[in-house]
C-alpha cells in the first residue's frame, strides 16, 4: 500500500499551486547579480508541522538540517553527496556527480514540473487529490546531464526523497546510482536503534539490500519515537557497480562532510569497522539504482528516492 500510494503521487504531476498553506520561506541568494549561471541557497521553513533549514553552500546537494516533526527532532542532516553514473562496457565515465553551488541553474525545458521551469529553486506548495504537500528542490547541469533534487513533505507526517535525472553524456546504457545520507536524531537523544523491518534489531554497522528487507526502522530507544524508510517503486536494484541499497554507519564526522570516495568507491566497502549502532547517533545511507537507455533519448526524466515515515510512539497504558 505504502508503494502504490507514492507511485501515484509520483506519477501524477498535474499539480494544483495553493498559496494558503501557512508556508514561509526566508530565501538568501548569493552571488544572485553578480553570478548569473551559479545559486546558493539557504533558508528556513515552517510549514503545517514540519519545521527545518537548508542550504546548497556545500558539496552535498540540497541539505536539510534540523527537521522537526510536530515539535520532535527526526533529523540532524539529510543530504545528497552523490550520484555515481555507470556506462555499460565503460565506455564513458564512470562519473561521480556531485551537486554544489556552481552548478544551479534555471532548467528552461520542461522540468520535471512545469510550475519550475526556469527556476534555479523550487519551493512550493500544492495539493493534490486533497492532501497537501510542500515542495523544496533544486536544478542543476552537470555536463550533458539535468538533474533535479527535491523534497517532499505530508502534514501526515511523511517526507519524499526524489531525484531526478536526464541526459546522455555517451549513447549507451547506463545506471545513476544516488546516494542519500540521513544523519537521524530521533528526539535529540542519540539514543537510536535499527531494525530490519520492525523486529531485526541490529547491534553493529551493517550493508543490506532491498532482496532481503522491505523497509527500515529507525527508532529512540528512550521514547518509542521512531520513523520507517520506505523503498521507492523505481528505485532499481543492486549490480556489481553498486552493491548495496543501505549501509548503516555509527556518526563519525570524517564520513560525513562530503563524499571521499570517488566514482568507483562502494559505500559498503567503507566506513563499516563493526562500531555497536545500538543506542548510537547513526547515519544512514540508501542508494537507488536508476537505469537509463540510451534508445529512450537525452529528454526523458528518470527518477527515484526513498519515504522517510514518522510514526509516533502510542499512549503508554497503565495496568
Amino acid at each position: 500500500m505504502k508503494l502504490s500510494s507514492k507511485h501515484h503521487h509520483l506519477m501524477n504531476i498535474r499539480f494544483h499551486l495553493q498559496h494558503n498553506l501557512h508556508l514561509k520561506l526566508i530565501f538568501c541568494l548569493f552571488g544572485f547579480f553578480s553570478m548569473p549561471v551559479s545559486h546558493a541557497y539557504q533558508g528556513d521553513i515552517s510549514w503545517q508541522g514540519w519545521e527545518f533549514s537548508y542550504s546548497t553552500g556545500g558539496a552535498q546537494g540540497l541539505e536539510l538540517t534540523e527537521v522537526y516533526f510536530d515539535d520532535l527532532k527526526i533529523l540532524s542532516k539529510a543530504s545528497f553527496p552523490v550520484m555515481r553514473v555507470e556506462y555499460d562496457n565503460d565506455v564513458c565515465g564512470p562519473f561521480a556527480d556531485i551537486l554544489w553551488s556552481s552548478v544551479y541553474v534555471p532548467i528552461e525545458l520542461n522540468p520535471p514540473y512545469d510550475s519550475c521551469n526556469g527556476s534555479g529553486m523550487c519551493a512550493r506548495t500544492y495539493t493534490q487529490d486533497g492532501n497537501d504537500y510542500l515542495e523544496l528542490g533544486v536544478n542543476a547541469e552537470l555536463g550533458d546531464y539535468d538533474i533535479y533534487q527535491a523534497y517532499i513533505f505530508s502534514p501526515k507526517g511523511f517526507m519524499d526523497s526524489y531525484i531526478f535525472s536526464r541526459g546522455l553524456q555517451c549513447e549507451e546504457d547506463h545506471r545513476h546510482h544516488a546516494h542519500w545520507m540521513f544523519d537521524f536524531d530521533l528526539n535529540e537523544n542519540r539514543e537510536d536503534q535499527v531494525l530490519k523491518n520492525s523486529g531485526d534489531l541490529q547491534t553493529s554497522e551493517f550493508n543490506d539490500r532491498k532482496v532481503s528487507t522491505n523497509y527500515w526502522t529507525i527508532r529512540d530507544a528512550e521514547t518509542g519515537l521512531r520513523v520507517e524508510v520506505d523503498p521507492g517503486p523505481y528505485d532499481g536494484f543492486t549490480d556489481d557497480f553498486s552493491q548495496w541499497d543501505v549501509a548503516v554507519r555509527k556518526w563519525r564526522r570524517s564520513e560525513t562532510n562530503g563524499w571521499r570516495l570517488g566514482a568507483r568507491g562502494e559505500i559498503g566497502d567503507h566506513y563499516n569497522d563493526s562500531e555497536s549502532i545500538d543506542r548510537q547517533d547513526i547515519v544512514f545511507w540508501y542508494i537507488t539504482h536508476l537505469d537509463h537507455k540510451s534508445l529512450e533519448g537525452a529528454t526523458k526524466w528518470h527518477s527515484s528516492g526513498p519515504r522517510i515515515q514518522v510514526v509516533k510512539p502510542g499512549p503508554v497504558l497503565q495496568p
